[in-house]
């Protein structure tokens, strides 16, 4: 007996029915699961077979599709890279062009410049014609005008020469008229007739002094005149040198224009060989310039330095070939000038030799012609007393009673005429002693004059021989003024040594900039050297013990030892501060001088100069800029 699954009771022949039962309904319903789970797994294989196939289907359009996608990317890089290169061909083109447009804009302007110049060569050239035309009609005028002057003067001195001629032609008729009508009325005596012949002869003498006396009047006005003329003709020469030096200082700028114009064709000539020989301005690829915009960042800077060094370098030399050019110029002109001021000075002398010796020849020739008027009023002074000291024997008294009225009115004709003579003969003494006082005053005017004026040139020459002496002295025994460095208060730029890269081309980069900075250094301390000259004093170099392996401590070491870079950083450290730092290690005082020498350097300055190469570069360039502005 046993328990049914529902809990009753069950006997053994029941039981066993119901197991045998129950074992067929296990058996069926196993069955019918195993055929469901047969069924269900045919479903699921097919089902799996479906996937599968869907998987190797999708697969298989994946893979088309991939295979077009690259085949997509491959035919977009390929366009994209003419594209880019047809870009970069255009923009060549178009750069072309502007420079194509730009040259000709040049020529245009050169073409411009040259017409504006020879347009104002051409109007010079006419101004100057003109101007010349003009001064010589100045001077024909001029000497008609004095040929004129002289021809009115001679008529005025004709003229009053006749009416004095035809005054005394009157007076001497006069008299003859007056002497025949007493002739007729009566005899008369001897000494009547002898002084009626002295009285005729002290008449001679007087018109022959006012003839003297009205020529020495006309000489007078004919030197006035002359003289009028000299100083007309001395402002018009003054005027055309004053128009020449006008000309000679517009030449002078004219040079020294075309000068500076050939000095910034050499600096550009300069600039194109240097673009020229240039390795990184030749090709376009993208490559390469990616690479050099990415990568080579510091060595552009310092190919741009140097590229401006190198300019300034041409300018120093330039200038200084033109400073020593002047120089030279300056002191030839200065010894032609003391030449020039000694020679006038001895023409000076000869020319006032010259006029000195034809006023003495003039002063002789009137003495001579005064001694001979002498002698002959000395003649007639002992002809008038002989006659006085002859008796009157012959005549009777009658005769002398008739003709006393006769002789009382020649003498007293003869009376006023000695007092006429008397007064001009004063007149005449009178005259000559002041021109004379005159001539002599003028003549010491003129000797002291030209004797300052020749001390003056002598002095002059001497002091312009003095300065082209000392001038030459200078350059040749005082050397160059000592050059400071000014301390740039400014950021630095400061690329790290110590931060290792994964590539190998910036860290060869750095290494070769390193390396390169000992040379720059050599050939800076070379260059200052030559600029400083023997007045410069050099400190002890001390700190030049220092090694270019202290600029490049990754040399120092073997090749398993350095640090790899991984990339270039920027480190900003701020000037002043920098600045002071250096001065506390260098042990320099703000009152001890700073030396321009790099050997007398701290050497913390050159373990900050392989960082700073920018900075590097600015002083070099405020060095040569302080060497061409001096």
């Amino acid at each position: 007996m046993y328990r049914h699954e529902s809990g009753r009771p069950v006997f053994s022949g029941q039981a066993s029915g119901c197991r045998s039962r129950d074992a067929r309904l296990k058996t069926e319903s196993m069955e019918r699961e195993i055929t469901d789970l047969r069924s269900k797994l045919k479903e699921c294989e097919k089902e799996r077979l479906k996937a599968a196939q869907y998987g190797l289907q999708l697969l298989e359009r994946q893979t088309e599709l991939q295979n077009q996608l690259d085949k997509c990317h491959e035919e977009m890089m390929t366009v994209t890279e003419g594209y880019n290169q047809e870009k970069y061909a255009l923009q060549r083109e178009v750069e072309l062009k502007n420079r194509m447009l730009e040259s000709l804009s040049c020529e245009c302007e050169a073409l411009k410049q040259q017409q504006k110049m020879q347009l104002e060569q051409l109007e010079m050239q006419l101004n100057r014609s003109h101007r010349q035309e003009v001064n010589d009609l100045k001077n024909k005028l001029e000497k008609l005008k004095v040929e004129l002057d002289e021809a009115r003067l001679s008529e005025k001195q004709l003229k009053q020469k006749l009416d004095h001629q035809e005054e005394v032609l009157a007076h001497r008729s006069e008299e003859l008229r007056l002497m025949s009508e007493q002739r007729m009325l009566n005899s008369m005596s001897s000494e009547v007739l002898a002084l009626q012949v002295e009285l005729t002869e002290m008449e001679g003498v007087k018109t022959a002094l006012q003839e003297e006396v009205n020529e020495l009047q006309y000489k007078q006005e004919q030197l006035e005149c002359a003289n009028a003329s000299l100083m007309h003709r001395v402002d018009r020469l003054q005027e055309e040198k004053e128009e020449r030096e006008k000309e000679v200082v517009s030449y002078y700028n004219a040079l020294e224009k075309a000068r500076v114009e050939n000095q910034d064709l050499q600096v550009q000539l300069g600039h194109a060989l240097q673009q020229a020989l240039d390795p990184n301005s030749k090709g376009n690829s993208l490559f390469a310039e990616n690479k050099h915009v990415n990568v080579f960042q510091v060595d552009d800077r310092r190919v741009a330095m140097e590229r401006q060094l190198n300019s300034m370098k041409v300018k120093y030399q330039s200038l200084k070939k033109h400073n020593a050019f002047t120089r030279e110029q300056m002191n030839k002109m200065k010894l032609q000038i003391s030449t020039l001021l000694r020679m006038r000075g001895s023409q000076t002398e000869l020319e006032q030799q010259e006029r000195l010796f034809a006023m003495l020849e003039q002063k002789n020739g009137e003495i001579k012609h005064l001694l001979g008027e002498i002698k002959n009023l000395e003649k007639f002074k002992t002809l008038y007393e002989s006659m006085e000291s002859k008796p009157s024997t012959s005549a009777s008294p009658c005769s002398l009673e008739d003709s006393t009225y006769y002789a009382d009115l020649l003498q007293l004709k003869l009376d006023k005429l000695n007092k006429e003579n008397e007064s001009t003969k004063g007149e005449l003494s009178i005259q000559r002693m002041k021109a004379l006082f005159e001539s002599q005053r003028a003549l010491d005017i003129e000797r002291k004059l030209f004797a300052n004026e020749r001390h003056l040139q002598l002095s002059e020459s001497e002091n312009i021989k003095l300065r082209a002496k000392l001038d030459e002295l200078k350059l040749k025994y005082e050397p160059e003024e000592k050059i400071e460095v000014p301390v740039l208060k400014k950021r630095r730029e400061v690329l790290p040594l110590d931060v290792t890269a994964p590539e190998e081309t910036p860290a060869a980069s750095a290494i070769g900039e390193v390396s390169r900075l000992p040379l720059q250094r050599e050939e800076k301390e070379s260059c200052l050297n030559s600029l400083s000259g023997s007045a410069v004093r050099r400190e002890p170099p001390a700190s030049s013990a220092i090694q270019p392996a202290s600029l490049s401590p990754c040399k120092s070491l073997p090749l398993e030892m350095q640090p790899k870079k991984e990339k270039k950083c920027v480190k900003l450290v701020d000037g002043p501060g920098s600045a002071e730092a250096l001065r506390e290690q260098s042990g320099n005082t703000p009152s001890s001088p700073r030396s321009v020498c790099p050997s007398a350097w701290p050497p913390a300055a050159f373990s900050i100069f392989p960082l700073s190469l920018p900075e590097l570069c600015h002083a070099a360039l405020s060095v040569f800029l302080a060497v061409c502005a001096l």
